[in-house]
C-alpha cells in the first residue's frame, strides 16, 4: 500500500523538483571556482517542497493519483510546485523587482483609463449623433451599397478589431523580451490623450467621417494599453515581498507549495478585484459630476455636441490624472532573455513557433482560450448592439447616457465588492468566480432575443436598458475573474505573447460577432433581436467549455513547456546562470 503523503515525507528524489538539484549543483560549481578566484561564494538554497503535516485527510482535501513510477502524489500539489517551478525556467535580463506600495496603489488607479475613458462612450455618441444628423433617413452609403446607420457602425467595429488583431500579432511575441515593454502602454496612452482632446475640435455634423476616424484611434490605443495593462498584474503579484517570502518559505520547506499557489492565487484575485472596485469607483464619482455638467449645459438638440465636447475634455483631464503616477513609479522589471545566437528579428516568430509546437501539451489553455473566445462573442457584441439601440432610443441625450454609464459602474463595483468580500470568507478559487461570471453574462443576451418574438421585453423600452445596467451586479465576476483566469492557465513567464493572445481571440470575436450581427440584422429586416439569439448561443458553447478547464493540470503543462524550451533554445551557460541568480534569491532580505 502507498504511504499516505500527509504522513510523511514524499521518498528521495519525489520531493524535490528537478529546477532545484540543478539549481545546487550549480552553486556547488559556481563555489568551487569561487574558492580559486576569491569571490563570495553563495548559499545553496534549502531543498524545496518539504513535506508539511496537513490535517486534512487527502480525500478531503485533494485529488489523488498513480504516477507512472508507481509513486502515489498528489495532484494539487504538483500543480503547486510546477506553478514555482515555471518562474524560475527561462533565463531573464535582471533580478527581481519587489512591488512597492504605490505601484500596487496606481495601478489600480490607472483602470479609470480602461473601465470609464470617454472615447467609448461619449466619444462614441457623439460620433453616432454627427451620423444621425447628417443622415436623417438612417441610411448610408457604405461599401458599394445603401445600408442602415447601425450596421455601418457595427462594420467599422468590426475593421476596429481587425487592426487591433495585426498589431497584437506583431507586438505580442517581442513583449516578453528584455525590460522595454512599459512602453507599449506609455505610446498607447499618450495617443490616447491626443484623441481623448482631438474630439473636442469637432463641432459639425459634416464632420462625422473625422470624428469616426479619431474615435476609432482613440478606441484602438485604449484597447492595446488595456491588453498590456493585463499582462502586467501578474508580475505585480508576482513580485510582492509577501509573495516572494512566501516562496521563500516553500524552498525552505516550512510551506507546501500548493498553500504558496493558491496564496498568490488569491492575491492575483484580489489585486484585479481592486483594480475593478477602484476604477468602478472614481467612474461613480466622475459621471456623477458629468451628469451635472450635462444638465448644466442643457438638454436641448442644438446643445449636444457642445455637451458631448465638453464631457471629451472633462474625462481626457481626469486619464491624464489617474494614468501618469503610474508611468512615474512603474519599475521597468527584467523579461527573458534573447536564446543565445538569437537576434530581435527572429525571436518573436520563434517563441510563437515554439508554443505552436506544444501546443498539443497546452490543451487546458487552449481550452479556455476557446471559452474566452465564445463568451467574449457573447459580452463584447452585447454592449455594441445594446448601445446603438440603447442610444437611439434615449435620442442620444448625454445625461441620459452617462446617468446609465453611472448606474451601470456603481452596479458594477458593487458586485465586485461582494465577490470579493465571498472570495475572502469562503476562498473559492478562480474558476468557479468566472464560471459564475460567465453564466450571467448569457441572461442579457436571451432578454434581447426574446424581444424578437414579443414587444414587452427584449431591449424594446427605456426601463430596460436601466435594469440592463443593474445587471452589472451579477456580470461583475466575469469582469473581475476572466482576466485572472488567463493568468491561471498560461505561462508565467510568456504572459505578454498569451495575454496578447487572449486579446487578439477576445477582439477576433469582436470583429466576428459584430459583422455577423450586422448581416443577421439587415437579413431581419432591420430588427435588432434577431443578433441575440446568435450571441446567446455562442455564448453557452463558451461556458460549456470552461466547465471543464482543469486550472491545475493547466500549471503542470506549463512548467512542461517551458522546461522543453529552455532546454531548447538556451545555453548551459545562460541555464547555469539563471540557476545561480535563483539560488542568490534565497539570500535577499525583504525590508
Amino acid at each position: 500500500m502507498a504511504e499516505d503523503p500527509t504522513k510523511a515525507g514524499p521518498p528521495a528524489g519525489a520531493g524535490a523538483t528537478p529546477r532545484t538539484a540543478s539549481g545546487t549543483e550549480a552553486v556547488e560549481s559556481h563555489n568551487a571556482a569561487a574558492a580559486s578566484t576569491g569571490e563570495e561564494p553563495v548559499e545553496a538554497p534549502a531543498p524545496a517542497y518539504e513535506d508539511v503535516t496537513r490535517e486534512k485527510a487527502p480525500e478531503q482535501e485533494h485529488v489523488i493519483h498513480v504516477e507512472d513510477s508507481g509513486v502515489t502524489r498528489d495532484k494539487h500539489r504538483q500543480a503547486g510546485e510546477s506553478f514555482i517551478r515555471q518562474q524560475h525556467t527561462i533565463p531573464t535580463t535582471g533580478k527581481r523587482m519587489l512591488t512597492s506600495k504605490w505601484e500596487y496603489i496606481f495601478f489600480c488607479m490607472f483602470y479609470f483609463s480602461n473601465n470609464g475613458a470617454p472615447i467609448g462612450s461619449n466619444g462614441g455618441a457623439l460620433t453616432q449623433q454627427l451620423m444621425n444628423l447628417q443622415f436623417p433617413d438612417g441610411t448610408i452609403h457604405w461599401g458599394g451599397q445603401d445600408i442602415p446607420l447601425k450596421s455601418q457602425l457595427l462594420d467599422v467595429t468590426g475593421i476596429l478589431f481587425a487592426c487591433q488583431l495585426v498589431l497584437l500579432l506583431v507586438i505580442g511575441p517581442y513583449a516578453d523580451y528584455g525590460n522595454w515593454r512599459p512602453w507599449i502602454m506609455i505610446i498607447g496612452q499618450i495617443i490616447l490623450y491626443i484623441c481623448q482632446f482631438a474630439m473636442c475640435g469637432i463641432t459639425r455634423a459634416d464632420q462625422w467621417e473625422a470624428a469616426q476616424v479619431i474615435q476609432t484611434i482613440g478606441t484602438l490605443a485604449t484597447n492595446i494599453v488595456t491588453t498590456f495593462y493585463a499582462a502586467t498584474f501578474p508580475g505585480l503579484i508576482y513580485n510582492l515581498p509577501k509573495i516572494f517570502e512566501s516562496e521563500q518559505e516553500v524552498k525552505a520547506g516550512t510551506k507546501t507549495p500548493e498553500a504558496h499557489a493558491e496564496m498568490d492565487s488569491y492575491e492575483r484575485s484580489k489585486l484585479y478585484n481592486l483594480v475593478n472596485i477602484t476604477g468602478s469607483a472614481i467612474v461613480v464619482v466622475t459621471y456623477a459630476i458629468a451628469v451635472g455638467i450635462s444638465a448644466g449645459i442643457g438638454y436641448d438638440d442644438d446643445k449636444k455636441i457642445f455637451t458631448y465636447r465638453v464631457l471629451l475634455g472633462y474625462f481626457g483631464a481626469i486619464t491624464l490624472i489617474c494614468t501618469v503616477p503610474f508611468f512615474i513609479v512603474q519599475k521597468h522589471r527584467p523579461g527573458q532573455q534573447l536564446p543565445e545566437g538569437a537576434n530581435w528579428l527572429t525571436v518573436g516568430p520563434k517563441q510563437v513557433w515554439s508554443a505552436a509546437k506544444s501546443a498539443r501539451h497546452l490543451n487546458q489553455c487552449l481550452l479556455y482560450l476557446l471559452a474566452f473566445f465564445m463568451l467574449q462573442e457573447t459580452f463584447g457584441t452585447y454592449f455594441q448592439v445594446t448601445g446603438i439601440l440603447q442610444n437611439k432610443l434615449v435620442n442620444f441625450s448625454p445625461l441620459k447616457i452617462n446617468a446609465m454609464q453611472l448606474v451601470a459602474d456603481l452596479s458594477g463595483g458593487s458586485g465586485t465588492v461582494f465577490v470579493l468580500l465571498l472570495q475572502k470568507k469562503f476562498r473559492f478559487s478562480v474558476k468557479a468566480g468566472v464560471f459564475y461570471g460567465a453564466c450571467m453574462t448569457l441572461v442579457p443576451s436571451l432578454w434581447g432575443a426574446i424581444g424578437y418574438f414579443t414587444n414587452t421585453i427584449g431591449f424594446h423600452h427605456e426601463w430596460e436598458f436601466w435594469l440592463a445596467q443593474c445587471w452589472n451586479f451579477q456580470t461583475a465576476a466575469w469582469g473581475s475573474y476572466q482576466v485572472t483566469m488567463i493568468s491561471e492557465v498560461v505561462p508565467a513567464p510568456k504572459a505578454y505573447m498569451f495575454f496578447a493572445l487572449f486579446n487578439m481571440v477576445g477582439k477576433t470575436s469582436g470583429f466576428i460577432g459584430p459583422f455577423v450581427s450586422s448581416a443577421i440584422i439587415s437579413r431581419a429586416n432591420d430588427n435588432p433581436s434577431a443578433a441575440y439569439w446568435f450571441l446567446f448561443a455562442m455564448g453557452s458553447v463558451g461556458a460549456f467549455a470552461l466547465y471543464w478547464c482543469d486550472t491545475d493540470k493547466a500549471k503542470r503543462d506549463n512548467a512542461a513547456y517551458l522546461e522543453r524550451e529552455a532546454n531548447e533554445y538556451y545555453s548551459s551557460q545562460q541555464l547555469q546562470k539563471a540557476r545561480l541568480d535563483e539560488a542568490e534569491e534565497s539570500n535577499v532580505k525583504v525590508a
